[in-house]
């Protein structure tokens, strides 16, 4: 059977745990969208490692990047190093799309003069050129791995860019770009192949189903689609049709701008930051944090069709006296007008631990409102913290 997660909230809701869980049951494990903007935190035999571009697998997977992600090759290549420490093996056992988009330091510093020249319209961005390559990309100027077979070729469209973007950086070295492209790209050049792919397979989304930019809160959201609908088309993998794992949180986060309806700013929300430890794994940004948003939940899981329900961090409220819940909106949810959205937030007894009735009080209601079972506990950082229920 083959299978996809995705997350159904803003991100962060611990996707990289769910795929490392489920790697175990599937011989591969795909990346199709994102780039080095997206971190999955994992733990590996107790060390722990962030993934930003290598599918959060084991040992015995195979990892294919696929042509829908967009690779920094500085930060594959680090990342490839520290996982080698940890999986020898995995060198062998990685492929990367020749189609992959490849991030340049014109489009980071693009990144940065954007998000400086919209002011107080800045929608929170990684830094990390997501936005300019895709752009470029779709501006038909943008650079493919397939590019870097060519030095000659490469030259040319990184001098392109250099004009494009002139207006707003200014001049750029091409030569020292090119040079330290290459470089990076000769330490990949042999894991660069379309992959043959027998068996089972995972696919690994990034983001979240809200920060997608036709059915999340535009403009505030990522740059590449998040649906599992886009799996087929960004991975090429067409064949497939995965079951899909919708991951949520038992709170709701968001890192950077944009409307958050249920979010808090007393002391619960701090106290609830420290529990789950909502910082950044890519910025190290302190995560806004705020109460489960069910009807924005039942969204998410319609338009993503998700067949399995996994809540994570579940723990992280134990000893909580009330817990918020977000059942219902005066008026109508639109994810594109939640600046103006008015949330009914009501309090529900809160638990002890994840056996406590309240705890399952809870579920049930999120059960009724999004009319999928919870079927899976996450709690803990450790892969084997999940259990069905």
């Amino acid at each position: 059977m083959n299978s996809i997660v995705v997350g159904l909230q803003w991100g962060d809701e611990g996707k990289g745990k769910i795929v490392q869980h489920l790697s175990k049951s599937h011989d591969w494990v795909v990346r199709f969208s994102g780039g080095p903007n997206a971190g999955h935190t994992i733990y590996y035999n107790g060390q722990k490692f962030i993934h930003h571009l290598i599918p959060s697998g084991t040992k015995n997977n195979k990892l294919f990047i696929s042509r829908g992600t967009l690779v920094d090759l500085e930060v594959l290549n680090d990342e490839i190093k520290s996982m080698e420490r940890i999986f020898p093996e995995i060198r062998n056992n990685i492929y990367i799309s020749a189609w992959c988009r490849v991030i340049s330091p014109i489009e980071k510093d693009l990144d940065i003069k954007i998000e400086e020249l919209k002011g107080s319209n800045a929608v929170g961005t990684t830094k990390r050129g997501i936005g300019p390559t895709v752009a470029d990309d779709a501006h038909r100027a943008g650079l493919r791995i397939f590019d870097f077979f060519s030095e000659e070729k490469l030259r040319r469209k990184l001098t392109t860019l250099a004009l494009i973007s002139k207006p707003l950086i200014g001049d750029v070295d091409v030569d020292n770009i090119l040079e330290s492209l290459l470089k990076e790209f000769k330490k990949i050049k042999v894991r660069v192949k379309e992959a043959s792919i027998n068996g089972s397979v995972l696919f690994e989304a990034t983001q979240a189903i809200m920060l997608d930019p036709m059915y999340g809160t535009y403009p505030y959201v990522t740059s590449t689609s998040c649906l599992p609908s886009s799996a087929p088309y960004f991975s090429g993998l067409f064949n497939k049709n995965p079951e899909v794992f919708g991951v949520f949180k038992a709170y709701t986060t968001r890192v950077g701008s944009g409307p958050f309806p249920t979010e808090i700013f007393d002391e619960e929300s701090e106290k609830l930051r420290k529990a789950g430890g909502e910082f950044g794994s890519t910025t190290g940004r302190s995560r806004r944090c705020g109460w489960i948003d069910l009807p924005l939940l039942k969204y998410a899981c319609d338009v993503a069709n998700v067949d399995h329900l996994i809540m994570t961090k579940a723990d992280v409220l134990n000893g909580f006296d009330r817990i918020g819940v977000c059942q219902e909106y005066e008026g109508e949810v639109l994810p594109y007008a939640l600046e103006s959205a008015r949330p009914k937030v009501d309090y529900v007894k809160g638990w002890k631990n994840l056996q406590d009735i309240a705890f399952k009080d809870f579920l049930s209601v999120i059960e009724r409102i999004v009319k999928r079972k919870v079927e899976y506990i996450s709690f803990g950082p450790k892969e084997e913290d999940i259990k069905p229920i």
